[in-house]
Order: structure tokens, then C-alpha cells, then sequence
């Protein structure tokens, strides 16, 4: 069985040293990219057009997940480049890849959120046939769990996306959204990675082969 590397980021917020960072990882050689949300900071959508463009010329396969703070426009340019996963099941060799971006509510009113019910009914709506390889990717992570909880200790993450993994059970989900909940965790069988802001230089790493492993990076 070939190991699938992939690299995993989240939580662009448009800076121009999360393009930066993103190209140093890549550097690294990796089959598989997957962003995980916020590319934008309430836009503009060009710049990930742009940023799109970029990774093309790496050559990696490249998936992507929108996040709150993505206005629904992003979807389009997601599309035009073939890697949008949102509300979608994409295959890679013997991996499937299952994604919905967006978030639970904020106080902040972001152009991106979802009720619980909302969540809940998209993740049900996923008909794709998995084997025991697929992966979850949300930019929201799941609720109460190392990698949703702030800084104050109040755990923000989904209770329906919690509640999805526990029943369905992939190997590996990929979130974001939390900045400071940098971090790894379990539910079951399932390998939850928080891999932290690439603006701040975070990533992680995660290789799929008999089993999965999975390390957080830094530039």
C-alpha cells in the first residue's frame, strides 16, 4: 500500500505570509494539499484565484474548504479550479476525501455559518460510499475536544460535526477555524489534526499509508 503525504492548512485570512509560508511547506513535496478554510479575511475572491494559480504550477493535488470568514462568492473560484470540496466527496487513489466548510454560529456574523440543524443536514447529505480511507474536512472543529477551545477555555467547535464523527468514524478529520487550539486529538478510531494558522507559520502533516500518523509543523 503507497503512503499518501499530505499537507494540511488552514487560516490564510488573506496575509501575504500565508502564500509565503504555504510555499515553503510545499517545498517539501507533498501528494496531497488541503486547505481548510478562511483563505480570505471577507475577501477579495481574487486572491485565491491567484493563489490557486500558484499552486497548480506545483502540481499537488489540491483540495479546498471555504471558511466563515470566505464570502459565498469563493465557491465559484473552488470550482474553476477543481478543488472544491464543500458539501462534496472527491477521491484520491483509494482515499475519499468528504468536506463541508463554513462554520457553527459566531457572535461575529460572518459571511459563512450554519445552524447546528444546518450542519447537521448537510453532513447527512453526503451520499458518497466510503470505505474504512476517507477523510473529514471541516473548516469548524468538532465540539469539546482539544482543538476547538479558546483561550478563555470555552470549547466553540460543532456539536454536529462531533456528533458525525463519532457515528461515522474516518481515519483522519481536518479542521481549522480555532487559532489557538494548534493541536491533535481522538474520537474513536478518528485522528483529529488542528493544525493551527499558516499566517503564523503553522501546518500539519499527515501520511496515510497501513496505519496514520500525523506531526504539526512550523516553518
Amino acid at each position: 500500500m503507497v503512503d499518501l503525504r499530505i499537507l494540511a492548512v488552514a487560516d490564510f485570512h488573506g496575509l501575504p505570509n500565508a502564500d509565503d509560508n504555504l510555499s515553503k511547506f510545499l517545498q517539501r513535496g507533498y501528494d496531497c494539499l488541503v486547505l481548510i478554510g478562511d483563505l480570505t479575511n471577507f475577501g477579495p475572491v481574487s486572491s485565491v484565484d491567484s493563489m490557486l494559480t500558484r499552486i497548480e504550477a506545483a502540481g499537488v493535488l489540491t483540495l479546498a474548504v471555504p471558511g466563515n470568514c470566505d464570502p459565498k462568492p469563493i465557491l465559484e473560484v473552488l470550482d474553476k479550479h477543481g478543488v472544491n470540496l464543500h458539501a462534496k466527496c472527491m477521491e484520491f487513489g483509494d482515499i475519499t476525501f468528504v468536506g463541508l466548510g463554513g462554520s457553527n454560529l459566531t457572535p461575529f456574523n460572518t459571511p459563512f455559518e450554519f445552524t447546528e440543524a444546518e450542519i447537521h443536514e448537510e453532513l447527512a447529505a453526503l451520499t458518497c460510499e466510503v470505505n474504512d480511507r476517507w477523510v473529514l474536512v471541516t473548516h469548524t472543529p468538532p465540539y469539546d475536544t482539544r482543538v476547538d477551545r479558546t483561550d478563555a477555555g470555552i470549547h466553540v467547535g460543532s456539536k454536529s460535526i462531533k456528533q458525525f464523527i463519532e457515528q461515522k468514524q474516518p481515519l483522519v478529520a481536518l479542521c481549522g477555524h480555532v487559532h489557538e487550539a494548534r493541536n491533535t486529538d481522538k474520537l474513536g478510531r478518528t485522528l483529529i489534526i488542528n493544525p493551527g494558522p499558516i499566517n503564523k507559520g503553522y501546518a500539519a502533516e499527515v501520511v496515510i499509508g497501513d496505519g496514520v500518523c500525523a506531526k504539526l509543523l512550523e516553518v
